[in-house]
């Protein structure tokens, strides 16, 4: 090989790998000089006796920017499994000099003959920091010097390589599924880093036990993390309801079904909350009144992203916002002002009721045009028993078929009238009563907002809060769990969590494809959840599923107890609590 070749080579080689690093770089962790956020302990990494190291942690782990590296975290890289499910792997690349890029790959997981193929079922994540502040429980933010630091949170399961700075850690997220004709037994695979040419290994252990979960269109957990494709238009500044608009959306939604996501998140007017006047051809259902005085509706938009979100395969319920938001603001283009505008009223008023008797008519009899109006319930959210008293009255009124979705305190008196009830996370539901709505094919779920300070799925909120928020939906015999924010993002989300409530409260994805940390430990808890109902012998096994044992069933009924909003506090490790009790779910 001459010398221009080789010249040619190393050129190609150089910009390959500076551009990628401009855009992994310019993309990730723009927050600035880290050490306004975090401090370097010199100290400890002295003690590192490595230039470059590679640790295995556990997923509750929340690994340091730069204040320390990670040399032995006692984690021996083995993870219980069963076949059908995806479980994780945390490492970490802890180094003292800037290492421009680092690569990862996982070999296949072998058991004598029996193999679990890398390529296919192993994903490799980068694990991205952002700057949060100490803000778990808090709904509203007050002139308060809350103490602003950098939280591991994004995972990028895109990108191909990344970087780590100088006295810094770079974790690197692993998720293998475990297929559902693996063979039982103790699987191994290695994984490779490669530095700048520095190359470290781990060997990670999978043990497959003989249990198998349902696919996931097949789950009962009933996830219901709400969508706002407004705002992601307004992040991605694209058209509203556009190609472009869908596209850019499909990846997080694609995601969301993953996870065993339920519900379509709709409304009558541009999302949930509505916080400002848009156009009107921005609005998933348009409302004109007309210069007769009468109204018109335009379905288009509202059909567009339903059938978007049934074609990726969530489909089991419609959840329509809008008859009574926070605002109690109802809007709607006025042809004789040639303008958008709303009234306010209470859901008693006259105006209110004559609004909402013809857009209720309109959209029942499109709904039925569609074969959508058995899967559709209007959602309600956080109004007290008056309010409510009122809006169940109006609806049922007009129709006792119309299903209703509500949010917020339990109300006995009203319980049979909702077809899915969300209660706060400290409200008790009698399992009696749980039975009796399930018998009627009723929802029962429960939700955690900003005030609850943990367990919950802020950024700062211990991982493992999340998986076991699963596990207190098992204790109770609910159907799920519900969180209003799935993809509510900011403008600068990709290295700053603030806003004005607790950082990570209003989103559990981030933008361009991106997980995080937070999501896939709750889509852990929902697996988990699924193993329980399994091993207490809830339902009739799927075929191919290995059936409990009365006694383990028995067991595992018995070790729920622990899961309850009631008893959790500080002191007691929820980590502890899941490893103790997933133990029985192997068996």
């Amino acid at each position: 090989m001459n010398m221009k070749n080789i010249l040619a080579i190393c050129l190609i080689v150089f910009f390959s790998t500076a551009s990628w690093s401009q855009s992994a770089v310019g993309k990730f962790e723009k927050f600035g000089n880290p050490t306004a956020f975090s401090k370097v302990d010199p100290k400890q990494w002295q003690l590192l006796s490595k230039i470059i190291n590679l640790s295995v942690v556990g997923f509750n782990k929340r690994v340091p920017y730069n204040r320390c590296p990670i040399s032995d975290s006692g984690d021996d890289g083995t993870v219980k499994a069963w076949k059908g499910e995806y479980v994780n792997f945390q490492l970490v690349v802890s180094s003292k000099k800037k290492i421009k890029q680092i690569k990862v790959s996982v070999d296949n997981f072998s058991s004598g003959e029996n193999q679990i193929a890398s390529s296919e079922n192993a994903r490799v994540g980068f694990v991205y920091y952002v700057v949060c502040d100490n803000t778990r429980g808090v709904c509203k933010k007050k002139d308060y010097p809350y103490e602003n630091v950098l939280m591991p949170d994004i995972i990028d399961f895109k990108g191909t390589a990344s970087f780590v700075n100088a006295n810094a850690n770079r974790p690197v997220w692993i998720k293998v599924f475990i297929p559902l004709q693996s063979a039982a037994g103790t699987y191994k695979g290695q994984v490779t880093v490669n530095a700048d040419g520095v190359r470290l290994t781990k060997t990670l252990s999978l043990v497959v036990s003989e249990n198998a979960l349902p696919t996931v269109d097949k789950r009962n957990f009933f996830l219901d993390l709400w969508q706002y494709p407004m705002v992601e238009a307004d992040y991605y500044n694209v058209t509203p309801w556009s190609d472009k608009h869908f596209k850019l959306m499909e990846p997080a939604m694609v995601r969301l079904q993953n996870a065993g996501q339920k519900s379509i998140t709709t409304s009558f007017f541009w999302d949930v909350f509505n916080p400002r006047v848009r156009d009107i051809k921005e609005m998933m259902i348009q409302v004109v009144k007309t210069r007769s005085g009468g109204w018109e509706y335009n379905f288009e938009n509202f059909d567009k992203w339903v059938k978007f979100m049934m074609t990726l395969g969530i489909k089991d319920q419609i959840t329509c916002f809008g008859i009574a938001p926070l605002n109690y603001r109802y809007y709607f283009y006025d042809q004789a002002q040639s303008k958008m505008t709303y009234f306010s009223q209470g859901v008693d008023g006259a105006d209110y009721k004559k609004f909402w008797l013809s857009y209720l008519d309109a959209f029942e009899k499109h709904l039925k045009g569609k074969g959508w109006f058995e899967i559709t319930a209007l959602g309600i959210d956080e109004k007290e028993a008056d309010v409510l008293t009122a809006l169940i009255s109006f609806i049922k009124g007009h129709n006792k078929d119309w299903k209703i979705a509500f949010t917020g305190k339990y109300f006995p008196e009203y319980q049979s009238s909702i077809y899915n009830y969300s209660v706060i996370s400290n409200q008790l539901v009698p399992e009696n009563i749980i039975k009796e709505r399930s018998a009627k094919g009723f929802k029962t779920t429960f939700y955690t907002s900003c005030w609850e300070i943990f367990p919950n799925t802020f950024v700062m909120s211990d991982p493992i809060d999340a998986t076991w928020l699963g596990w207190n939906a098992a204790n109770r015999s609910m159907d799920g769990y519900l969180r209003y924010a799935y993809d509510y993002w900011g403008k600068s989300v990709l290295f700053d969590s603030r806003s004005d409530v607790a950082a990570g409260d209003r989103f559990l994805v981030y933008p361009d494809n991106n997980s995080s940390i937070r999501f896939e430990m709750l889509c852990d808890g929902v697996e988990d959840y699924e193993k329980v109902r399994q091993k207490k012998g809830i339902g009739m096994p799927a075929v191919g599923l290995r059936a409990a044992k009365d006694d383990v069933g028995i067991k595992v009924k018995d070790g729920l107890s622990i899961f309850d909003f009631k008893k959790v506090n500080a002191q007691k490790s929820r980590e502890q609590q899941i490893k103790i009790a997933r133990d029985l779910l192997v068996q």
